[in-house]
């Protein structure tokens, strides 16, 4: 369980309120527009009207009790420097800002966010990836190189079995899960074990390694 306030309840920040809450944590719910608030009231822990750049109002709401704050604020980007350091200078133990080009990114950072994400390039990476490696259903990033991603074995993968493949020499990638319809998922204990159409493979490795593989799997 965590004690998460989340200002600014655009798409993002409502939307990740909603999941958040979903997932068990405590979500306080922050927007200096009532209707906003109005929406969501009934769906998280707490609900206020307030304004981030109000450093009395945060105080009041004891912000720095919270696990986590999150800015949801997609627009006013002077507004959202003024409330990253308006609760910096309260205390807050961690930061994650919102932002919508690579030089907020950088400011955020300098002035105190703990972490900056860019969502609409993540959406955008993550979909032309999808097209352009139709294999890859989807795809978890661990660190700055490393991704666990899902994928699909098709025609010309399926009847292949690990030891065929050689991942793992060939591509520096592992196989961790098998999913198979009507199957439970599990662990692949056997290298011998051979895959279906449609089956899907849970793999990790660096995104340009799991690509390289993909794109060579024709020739097993």
């Amino acid at each position: 369980m965590k004690d998460i306030a989340i200002i600014g309840l655009g798409v993002f920040g409502h939307e990740l309120a909603l999941q958040l809450e979903k997932k068990g944590s405590n979500v306080l719910a922050i927007d200096s527009d009532t209707d906003k608030i109005d929406r969501i009231k009934d769906h998280v822990t707490g609900a206020v009207v307030a304004d981030v750049s109000d450093e009395i109002a945060m105080r009041e709401l004891d912000i720095p009790k919270f696990d986590l704050v999150i800015f949801g604020i997609g627009s006013h980007f002077e507004h959202l420097v003024l409330g990253v350091t308006n609760l910096k200078r309260l205390g807050v133990k961690r930061i994650i800002a919102r932002a919508t080009t690579e030089i907020q990114q950088e400011i955020l950072l300098k002035i105190g966010a703990d972490e900056v994400v860019l969502p609409e390039k993540d959406t955008a990476i993550r979909l032309s990836e999808k097209i352009a490696i139709p294999n890859i259903l989807d795809y978890m990033t661990l660190d700055e190189k490393v991704e666990i991603a899902e994928i699909s074995i098709d025609k010309d993968l399926a009847g292949k079995s690990l030891k065929d493949l050689n991942l793992r020499k060939k591509f520096n990638v592992t196989a961790l899960l098998l999913k198979r319809e009507g199957v439970k998922v599990h662990v692949i204990n056997s290298p011998d074990e051979k895959f279906m159409e449609k089956d899907q493979l849970v793999v990790v490795g660096t995104i340009e390694d799991i690509e390289r593989f993909l794109q060579n799997k024709k020739v097993f």
